[in-house]
């Protein structure tokens, strides 16, 4: 079963966040993966319980893999609103934790953790960004986070500059916005819902592209 349900993750995240939450239906998922929409019944008592675990998933991996009695009990995803909202409190504490010290914490350091907590994430973010109807709740949560994650970066960015390791740059918040998508890109859109969709893209592959186009075009 723990296959099962890790094909089951993959198929309905990727509908959800190609095709929308409110456009798919139960039978959608069932297709995707060649089950028929009563034996995805018998996993999730409906799409909801169903949204709750890709998001529940997104955050926690090792809680696809767990024994389930069938189905679901709705009742796991009781607190889920203030977990997700507990990992992006973490996340932005974390991210910051070494902005008092740069010479320890290099902009390849910075970069490489950046993109890490992007792909880590990835799915979580792409379903409340393309699902904001369905997810409503966590959707100015999940706006507070990106902000305080640019706010982070140009920090990073502006003490980098002032210790000589990151070139100087007219409008240094536009290159961090262009940071911030470039790991976007490559830590969670190109292999979730980019045109030139790349699903079996390792995700070192990806990093390693990306922190070596990143770090030759602004590092000193």
């Amino acid at each position: 079963m723990k296959n099962r349900m890790d094909v089951i993750f993959q198929a309905a995240s990727h509908l959800f966040i190609n095709k929308g939450y409110a456009r798919t239906q139960m039978k959608d998922i069932a297709k995707e993966i060649g089950l028929s929409t009563g034996m995805l019944y018998v996993y999730f008592g409906g799409k909801e319980d169903l949204l709750n675990f890709i998001m529940k998933g997104a955050i926690d991996p090792d809680f696809i893999n767990r024994e389930f009695e069938l189905p679901i009990d709705p009742g796991v995803f009781v607190s889920l609103e203030e977990e997700i909202m507990e990992v992006f409190e973490n996340n932005t504490k974390e991210f910051a934790s070494h902005l008092d010290d740069l010479d320890q914490y290099p902009l390849e350091q910075m970069l490489s953790d950046a993109f890490d907590i992007i792909s880590r994430y990835g799915i979580g973010c792409l379903m409340i960004e393309k699902n904001p109807d369905a997810l409503k709740k966590l959707v100015d949560i999940y706006k507070e986070y990106r902000k305080c994650f640019f706010d982070q970066m140009l920090d990073y960015v502006t003490g980098y500059i002032k210790n000589g390791t990151f070139r100087e740059a007219e409008h240094i918040q536009y290159c961090v916005q262009l940071i911030i998508e470039t790991l976007s890109w490559w830590g969670m859109h190109i292999m979730n819902d980019a045109f030139e969709l790349e699903k079996d893209l390792p995700v070192e592959t990806a990093k390693k592209v990306c922190l070596d186009n990143l770090i030759h075009a602004y590092k000193c």
